[in-house]
C-alpha cells in the first residue's frame, strides 16, 4: 500500500463542464506542491461547501444525520482514503473501528469526505496514487505560498497545459504518460 499522505481541502469551484457538477481540489498537506482535482456532484458540493461554510441547515441533511448517527454509536471512524483512479473515476474507503473491531467500508471520495470533514477525520492518500495524479499546484499559490481561490482562467490554463503536455507524450510515444495526462485532462473536463 506504500506511504499514506494526509490531504486538505483547497477549494471547491463550479465545474465547466456543467450546472451539475463541481471541481473539488485536494493538496497534501506536507507537500503543497502536490495536489488534484476531483469532480464531484452538486449534492455532494453543496454538502462540503455548506461545512466549509459553517452553514447550519435547520434540519441535517444526509451527511449531517449520518455523522450525528456515527457520533451517538459505537462507531468511530479513522480516517477516509482516497484508494485509486480508473477511467476517470475516484474510488475512497473508510476505515472505522467499532467494538466488534476495525472495518473498511467501499465509499464515493465526495461522500466520504463531506462525512469526514463533519467529523474531523484525515484525509488520505496513497504517495504513489498522489505521484501518479497530481499536477503541479504552483499556480495555485502566491508568492507567500498562501492558498488561492481558484478561478475560471487558473482551470483553463491547466487544462491547456495538461493539453500541450498530452500532445507532446504522444509525440515521443511516451504512452504510459499519455494515458496519465489524458486521465488528468478527463477528470478535469467531465
Amino acid at each position: 500500500m506504500g506511504e499514506l499522505i494526509k490531504l486538505q481541502v483547497v477549494s471547491l469551484s463550479p465545474s465547466a463542464a456543467g450546472a451539475s457538477s463541481y471541481i473539488l481540489f485536494l493538496q497534501a498537506d506536507e507537500g503543497k506542491h502536490l495536489g488534484f482535482p476531483m469532480v464531484i456532484g452538486l449534492t455532494e458540493a453543496q454538502a462540503i461547501s455548506m461545512f466549509m461554510e459553517e452553514i447550519v441547515p435547520a434540519r441535517p441533511l444526509t451527511h449531517d444525520l449520518f455523522a450525528n448517527f456515527i457520533k451517538e454509536s459505537s462507531i468511530q471512524l479513522s480516517f477516509i482514503e482516497i484508494t485509486s483512479f480508473h477511467d476517470g473515476v475516484f474510488f475512497a474507503k473508510i476505515h472505522a473501528k467499532s467494538t466488534n473491531g476495525e472495518f473498511i467500508l467501499d465509499a464515493r471520495p465526495s461522500d466520504s469526505i463531506a462525512l469526514g470533514l463533519r467529523l474531523n477525520v484525515g484525509i488520505y492518500i496513497s504517495e504513489s496514487l498522489l505521484s501518479e495524479i497530481a499536477i503541479p499546484m504552483d499556480v495555485f499559490h502566491s508568492d507567500d505560498d498562501e492558498i488561492l481561490e481558484i478561478n475560471t482562467k487558473s482551470l483553463s490554463e491547466i487544462t491547456a497545459e495538461l493539453e500541450f503536455s498530452l500532445e507532446k507524450a504522444l509525440a515521443e510515444e511516451n504512452y504510459e504518460e499519455a494515458a496519465r495526462l489524458r486521465d488528468q485532462l478527463n477528470q478535469l473536463t467531465k
